[in-house]
């Protein structure tokens, strides 16, 4: 029966009467492609009508980015008598333009600086930025961006510096005596003066991105989407057809089940690698009033695919707790099961099985789909698509086409990865095209209108001008990769890594199976289609810049569909070769799945997850070469048998597992592991931070996260361990010359300038690095060791702080020691890179001193560097920065802070907080957020501070680094400063010059 015999027929009831059909969006046995006679004439004047109207949204859509924005105008004045160092960190670091003037002076012999834009001296671990200098001794000096303007003759004279991005010019007495054409504006950070009083600046921020809606582009938006919904409704409507099969409010057992997983992984399932990332976004449009990337390319927009950004930043304002900003996946998550079980598998099989349905979706849905990004929604968005193609080959009516377009725009415009929502049009071309030959070509500007209306929301508060810049400034400063590295994506899948989990590996490697079967089988035209949909997603995966393998998760729900079918044509009824074909790539798939582990981003791979660290094992072999040997013995041993046969003379070919069955228990294992594994977890540490105990707190109104469940060492020299009586004796600690800022030496606690040992020669005590506090300690080289040091207490780690680099066959240990000098124990020490690293360790059983030695004999310019022992006094985290703080918070862990404030960038500058909170100091990914190559927004403001770092301890776990507190000190008292602001009404292609990236960007 055709899709239109089934909506045409009448049905009888019981008694034998004829009552009305219930015609439904595909019927359940679906069949070839069958399109209805022509349309009754009068229908044909709708169409003119949807067509005049698909004309004013293609109008609408490309006036919209063209269309006026309003832009706030920042300026910046300073200088005079009384004026102090002010900090203005600009972002993007040039200003839009620059004007200097100041008065020469007579300068002493040393010479004097009339203006600097950039500190003379900051800190020597913070990326340089290069600025505006006027400097005068025997002569008057000008440089900007790293090159020397002007040279001049000093004396009583007026000079005069002005930068634009064109040119920058030195005037002399009014009179211009050198120009360099070309980019040269200067970085500004702050603005400093030896002499102030005769200084005067004026300068204009960058506030490019920061537009809004002007009255003309919201009228063009209103009369772009108000001719897009009269365009709907004039679009020739299809027969009436019941959009949702009966009784499907009905809740079923299967979707009790579904539902109650997907509550169950909200609670307790894992963040993903970019929670933080996306949560730094949202919750920073308030302050830069735009989507922005708060982390680099110079706080770019994330236009054109943002518009979903707005829709957390107002979800946000109920709460920013990991729980509730979670939620919005969870409800993704039930409308496309509903989505599947309702409306998809009816299309697919005669007689859906949704407890089969119901793994297959999970095992999509539970690795791929949970948190802030944007997987859910390209899923969801992929699959009305494909409902909405397939209603419309079902009826030929165009009505459904055109909204599966818009559907498909409107997803685009969430992520790049969204593009692959027009991959059902593809399998699907053919019907397609014969239902627009049949409506003539007055529907083609409906079909453009339909996705040309995502324009709507990709631009909603930019410009055309500025949504180029932002393309020229990601496309500079790079970080994506171009098409022809997308095998990268599966090599990183079958990685050791959290990109190659095997919860990640199990629903890509067998749906790709799953779809050659079904294309093999070719049971049904729609399952065809949803195979070949699911094929060039992936393939569309290419155009992506970024080739994470997260991504797969867009393609949850079509890719669940495509599972369920594939399992159900390997069945039984499958001839016995190609079940034993089936059973063959089973083995080498399930094999791959299982060499994977279970390990998950931060937070989430805490507490020793099951096989978080080795594939999974049973009796201490592993399951993936368990499952390759049966997979090889069975699937041998069949070809074995079938040759053995034949030689025989008979043609039999031998039985073998189901492969349906093989798929079905794979599926259950995976999804049971992951489900399992973080409930075990959750429950055996309800006390610890989990995100389960994260979400309890936040019923319980404590919903500020990780903040609340680790304390910080706010003076790392106020832990320094004692010197034993009598061993040894000299100066103490601040002697020893520790100068720890807020937390300086003088505790008298520590050691000798030199400690003489029992097993070699002296070593002597030296300042040493620990983050931004000094710290008596010791270089690795030579042999010897420190004195014995009192432990104190047996709760809290012993922490050694090492910096440097060792090299091979150089050893540094910590020994323990009880009463006596017999060593109870000894943990070898590392150290790699400048960094400096906390080394912990827990004081063996009995232990009561500790000490540190050395064997390195050989020389070395630069050897590593260890502080001598402590154990920390510890502070409660919120006691220090309580919620309501304002911070930096680094892209890695601000997901897992939601009561602290994200520090703000206003209007074209950064402000200049106090505190940054930052991922374990083995992670250094936060790096980019101030490395001026990477267009890090905060790079200028930490020219202007040193950084204290507070190591951070986790509750129940002061092992664990989960987080590290810096105190920003800035290297000398500044002033805030506070523009002028006034709006200006922008054209939309307006440019004003580039925003420069130092390093990329060619200067001059």
């Amino acid at each position: 029966m055709s899709p239109a015999e089934a909506v045409d027929t009448p049905e009888r009831g019981r008694s034998g009467a004829v009552r009305q059909p219930v015609p439904v969006v595909s019927p359940v046995r679906p069949a070839p492609d069958v399109l209805p006679a022509d349309p009754p004439a009068p229908r044909r004047r709708g169409g003119l009508l949807a067509s005049l109207l698909g004309l004013l949204v293609l109008v609408c859509a490309v006036a919209f980015p063209l269309a006026p924005v309003i832009q706030p105008r920042a300026e910046y004045t300073w200088g005079g008598p009384g004026a102090v160092p002010t900090a203005i960190p600009l972002m993007p670091y040039q200003p839009v333009e620059l004007t200097a003037t100041a008065r020469c002076a007579q300068a002493p012999a040393a010479g004097i600086t009339l203006l600097r834009t950039v500190p003379a001296d900051p800190d020597p671990t913070a990326a340089r930025l290069q600025g505006l200098t006027i400097a005068v001794s025997d002569q008057l000096r000008v440089t900007s961006a790293g090159v020397e303007i002007a040279t001049l003759p000093a004396g009583d004279c007026a000079v005069e510096v002005r930068s634009t991005p064109t040119e920058t010019t030195v005037l002399l007495d009014g009179a211009p005596v050198a120009s360099r054409t070309g980019d040269l504006r200067p970085a500004v950070a702050a603005l400093e003066s030896d002499r102030p009083d005769l200084v005067s600046v004026h300068l204009v921020a960058d506030t490019r991105f920061q537009t809004t809606i002007s009255p003309l582009k919201a009228a063009i938006a209103v009369v772009g989407v108000l001719a897009l919904l009269g365009m709907l409704v004039a679009v020739r409507p299809s027969r009436r057809v019941r959009l949702l099969p009966r009784g499907w409010w009905r809740p079923r057992l299967p979707d009790l089940g579904v539902a109650a997983t997907l509550a169950v992984w909200w609670v307790i399932g894992p963040i993903t690698v970019d929670d933080g990332y996306i949560a730094g976004i949202v919750r920073d449009r308030e302050s830069s009033g735009f989507i922005g990337n708060v982390y680099r390319w110079l706080n770019a927009p994330e236009a054109p695919f943002s518009w979903f950004y707005d829709l957390y930043w107002v979800w946000a304002q109920v709460s920013t707790s990991t729980a509730w900003m979670r939620l919005p996946s969870v409800l993704f998550g039930l409308v496309t099961w509903f989505l599947l079980a309702r409306l998809t598998l009816p299309r697919l099989l005669p007689r859906a099985n949704a407890w089969l349905a119901a793994p297959c979706f999970l095992l999509w849905w539970l690795p791929l789909t949970l948190g802030l990004r944007p997987e859910p929604w390209v899923a969801l968005g992929m699959l009305v698509t494909w409902l909405l193609v397939e209603r419309a080959v079902a009826l030929g009516a165009v009505r459904p086409l055109v909204v599966a377009l818009l559907v498909a725009g409107v997803t685009t415009a969430v992520t790049p990865g969204g593009l692959m929502a027009f991959a059902p049009l593809v399998p699907a071309a053919v019907p397609l095209l014969r239902i627009v030959r049949r409506s003539g070509v007055a529907i083609l500007p409906v079909l453009l209108a339909a996705p040309a209306a995502a324009v709507f929301l990709m631009v909603s508060d930019q410009s055309l001008g500025g949504l180029l810049e932002a393309t020229r400034v990601r496309a500079l400063i790079g970080g994506g990769e171009p098409w022809y590295d997308e095998y990268h994506r599966y090599a990183l899948l079958l990685s050791t890594d959290l990109q190659g989990s095997l919860a990640k590996r199990a629903p890509v490697l067998l749906t790709i199976l799953a779809a050659v079967a079904v294309l093999w089988a070719r049971r049904t035209s729609p399952s065809v289609r949803l195979a070949l949909t699911f094929l060039v997603g992936l393939a569309s995966m290419t155009t992506n810049p970024t080739k994470w393998t997260q991504h797969f998760g867009d393609l949850a729900g079509v890719g669940a569909g495509v599972l369920l079918v594939g399992i159900v044509v390997v069945g039984r009824r499958a001839p016995a070769w190609a079940r034993v074909v089936a059973l063959a790539a089973l083995t080498v798939a399930g094999s791959l799945i299982w060499a994977g582990q279970n390990v998950w981003p931060f937070v989430s791979n805490w507490w020793g997850l099951t096989w978080s660290t080795v594939p999974p094992l049973v009796a201490g072999v592993d399951v993936a070469l368990l499952w390759l040997v049966a997979g090889v013995v069975v699937v041998g041993g069949a070809l074995l048998l079938y040759a053995w046969r034949r030689s025989g003379g008979r043609s039999v070919a031998p039985r073998v597992p189901s492969p349906a069955v093989v798929a079905t228990v794979l599926i259950a294992a995976v999804v049971g592991l992951q489900v399992l594994t973080f409930a075990r977890t959750s429950w055996q540490h309800r006390d610890d931070y989990t995100l389960a105990s994260d979400a309890v707190s936040t019923l319980r109104g404590a919903p500020c996260g990780l903040q609340e469940r680790m304390s910080v060492e706010t003076d790392m020299a106020a832990g320094l361990l004692p010197v034993v009586a009598g061993a040894g004796g000299g100066a103490s600690a601040g002697s020893a010359g520790t100068d720890s800022g807020s937390a300086a030496g003088g505790t008298g606690s520590a050691s000798a300038s030199s400690a003489s040992t029992d097993s070699g020669s002296a070593l002597p005590i030296l300042p040493t690095d620990a983050g931004g506090t000094t710290l008596p300690g010791i270089r690795v080289a030579g042999e010897g060791a420190t004195d014995w040091f009192t432990v104190e207490r047996s709760d809290l780690p012993v922490v050694v702080t090492t910096a440097g680099d060792l090299r091979p066959g150089d050893s540094l240990r910590a020994e323990f020691a009880g009463p006596t000098d017999e060593v109870l124990g000894a943990v070898a020490l590392g150290a790699s890179g400048d960094t400096p690293r906390d080394q912990r360790m827990i004081a063996p059983s009995g232990a009561t001193r500790v000490r540190l030695v050395v064997d390195a004999p050989q020389a070395a310019d630069s050897p590593a560097t260890a502080t001598l022992p402590r154990i920390p006094r510890l502070t409660p985290l919120d006691e220090v920065v309580p919620p309501g703080t304002e911070a930096i918070l680094d892209w890695p862990v601000a997901f897992v802070f939601p009561c602290l404030t994200p520090a703000p960038l206003p209007l074209g500058t950064t402000v200049l907080p106090r505190w940054r909170v930052a991922p374990p100091q083995a992670d250094g990914a936060a790096g980019i957020t101030y490395a001026p190559g990477f267009g890090g927004p905060f790079a200028a403001s930490r020219l202007l501070v040193t950084e204290q770092r507070m190591p951070g301890y986790l509750d129940g776990d002061p092992l664990r680094d989960p987080a590290q507190l810096y105190r920003w000190v800035p290297v000398r008292p500044y002033a805030t400063a506070s523009p002028q602001v006034t709006e200006v009404t922008q054209s939309g292609w307006t440019r004003t010059g580039r925003a420069s990236v130092p390093g990329l960007d060619p200067v001059g």
